[in-house]
């Protein structure tokens, strides 16, 4: 499987994915974030078949989103069906009461763009 290119989710977010063996490095760009504007990352991750996890790590504010999922054809098209868990930092005297609000998670479904 190739998923070297560019590809878009339902919220317009892109990703440029390059492929070497099974590594993969790239962009993520978000129009949408938790502090109302756009958000770029740097990505990381793995390819095994048909299946692809990856790590976007942002530049503002501090935070982490992995994703994980298939590669899947769907009337004659590409689609990456991905779960992804984003982790934020809650700062250290706010951890006692804050942790729990740290983690986010949802469903992305990314087309070749």
């Amino acid at each position: 499987m190739d998923f070297s290119g560019d590809w878009v989710n339902e919220l317009g977010s892109t990703m440029k994915i390059a492929m070497a063996g099974q590594a993969l490095t790239g962009t993520y760009e978000s129009p949408v974030s938790g502090s109302g504007g756009r958000v770029k990352g740097d990505l990381v991750g793995f390819v095994d078949g048909d299946l692809i996890s990856f790590v976007v790590n942002w530049t503002t504010p501090a935070s982490l989103t992995a994703w994980s999922g298939q590669l899947v054809n769907l009337a004659g098209s590409d689609v990456i069906k991905t779960l992804w868990l984003l982790v934020q930092n809650v700062d250290d005297p706010s951890e006692p009461n804050g942790l729990w609000k740290s983690t986010l998670a949802g469903a992305d479904d990314f087309r070749r763009a």
